[in-house]
């Protein structure tokens, strides 16, 4: 049972609380420091039921890899397109898969990939109306938006197949530095309620893309089962990311580049200088007429490598045979919006290096056949 306080311990308390009640006044006013803890050691919410199931370096890892992609599916659907297309990643979220499965609405275009080696499946969701304007722009239409999707009937998604194929092929080579992805198309849906690839409870991790052309505001996602992550980021996936892009590669491997490097043909052209002729005096052109060039012999010539320039030369001759003496070594500044234009030789077909390569310096193989002509 509770004793009765005696009035020594009565007084003892009203002491004590008239004391605190003047220290948290005297800190209002500011002659105390405030005994709250800085806002960096408070307590942050934490949501058990959800927990974050990707550390930062596995979250820093999967916002390459999409970055990456996104570039290399604006190149080459812009090439196809024959228009400017931008797609840049704007969210990577973990998510319930049937969170996933209401954020869809239909009808869409759900592709359903699938890995063989992990025995898993991926969904990749296009918005149908991009389907649609890609289509047309294929077959030399105009190419507008429509203003409501409407489901892709299987004529469109044949004759769609063949981007999304390369989207594919563009996806596997920019998770290649993180695991050896392989993944085939096995289903398309236009409703997520049809596409069951894990539990609804599940986890899963939803990468989201804006693409933008003209204006016209589209969208990609790319939906992954966490158990499918789980198993590309692993130990093993994290030890090849961190192998492939800081360790240095072994004498072996760069005796090998640079016998590649000896052996690689490449195209090596000279430009004397550039003319302008009527078409007139052109057809009237003879043996042994003199065509004047825009430079004089004493000025330095540009040499091209792979229609590139690269060098500075002067003409002369070596023995018996016309010869280049090179006096200087171009260092041009990279464009940084132009790197990821340069074709990948294990992944590019020749098509898109085609769309992709930038024009050169037209005319300077032709240039350099000059010495040989009138």
């Amino acid at each position: 049972m509770s004793k009765p306080l005696s009035q020594e311990e009565i007084d003892v308390l009203l002491s004590e609380k008239a004391e605190g009640e003047g220290r948290t006044a005297r800190a209002a006013e500011g002659s105390l420091p405030d005994a709250s803890p800085p806002e960096d050691e408070q307590a942050q919410p934490y949501n058990f039921k959800r927990p974050r199931l990707f550390s930062q370096a596995q979250t820093r890892i999967i916002n390459y890899v999409h970055e990456s992609f996104a570039r290399d599916l604006s190149v080459y659907l812009s090439a196809q397109l024959r228009t400017i297309v931008d797609i840049s990643l704007t969210a990577v979220d973990q998510v319930l898969y049937s969170e996933f499965v209401m954020s869809s609405a239909p009808p869409s275009a759900l592709y359903v990939l699938e890995d063989e080696d992990l025995g898993h499946k991926c969904i990749f969701e296009i918005d149908p109306r991009l389907v649609i304007y890609t289509i047309e722009k294929l077959f030399g239409g105009q190419g507008e938006f429509l203003d409501d999707a409407r489901e892709i009937s299987p004529i469109e998604q044949r004759i769609m197949s063949r981007v999304m194929q390369r989207a594919f092929r563009e996806l596997e080579q920019a998770w290649k530095k993180a695991y050896d992805l392989s993944v085939n198309d096995v289903a398309f849906e236009s409703n997520a309620e049809f596409v069951q690839i894990i539990p609804a409870a599940e986890p899963a991790l939803n990468a989201s893309f804006e693409v933008r052309i003209y204006d016209e505001p589209s969208f990609v996602n790319i939906c992954y089962p966490y158990l499918m992550l789980e198993k590309m980021l692993g130990r093993a996936g994290m030890k090849q990311w961190i192998s492939s892009s800081t360790s240095p590669s072994s004498p072996e491997v760069r005796e090998r580049y640079e016998e590649a490097l000896r052996t690689t043909d490449v195209t090596l052209s000279a430009e004397l200088g550039r003319a302008v002729l009527p078409v007139t005096e052109l057809m009237q052109l003879e043996e042994g007429d003199v065509i004047p060039l825009n430079s004089k012999t004493s000025d330095p010539m540009q040499v091209y490598v792979s229609d590139k320039p690269k060098f500075k030369a002067v003409a002369g001759r070596s023995g018996q045979q016309r010869a280049l003496k090179i006096t200087a070594v171009e260092e041009p500044d990279p464009d940084p919006r132009l790197s990821s234009l340069n074709p990948d030789p294990e992944s590019h077909d020749a098509e898109h290096a085609l769309d992709a390569r930038t024009d050169g310096a037209d005319g300077a193989e032709g240039s350099a056949s000059q010495p040989d002509g009138p």
